[in-house]
């Protein structure tokens, strides 16, 4: 199956409540026809003085529609970009993008929840 904003919107609404106890505020879904990623979550940064990280604002999640991904593997994709985003929004440090926090949130996301949301994603179905 392929992305839709009514697909997005709905499994984020389900796992934001299942997953992060409803923490996240709705943010806008933008579709893309990227083929170098799955999904991206995108945001601006506020820094301090001497450039340091103050917090995080316009948020975006990008789903690509350039995939053809079993449900549950988009769900996973949507769910993966949602870590991105709690961490962002809480000004969580982690110690790269998908560093120590992040892998933390996914495996207890994985193991909790039967999912299987990873760092890569390996063998995707491009559409022609």
């Amino acid at each position: 199956m392929t992305a839709s904003v009514p697909f997005v919107e709905e499994t984020f609404r389900h796992f934001n409540a299942l997953c992060f106890g409803g923490s996240l505020p709705d943010i806008p879904v933008v579709l893309t026809h990227a083929r170098t990623f799955l999904g991206k979550m995108e945001f601006k940064t506020r820094r301090g003085l001497f450039g340091h990280v103050v917090s995080y604002y316009d948020f975006r999640m990008r789903i690509s529609v350039s995939f053809d991904l079993p449900q549950q593997e988009l769900e996973d994709v949507v769910i993966h970009e949602m870590i991105h985003y709690y961490i962002a929004l809480k000004n969580l440090r982690d110690t790269s993008s998908h560093g120590r926090v992040f892998r933390d949130m996914m495996h207890r996301i994985n193991s909790t929840y039967g999912r299987n949301i990873s760092v890569r994603h390996h063998g995707e179905k491009l559409l022609v």
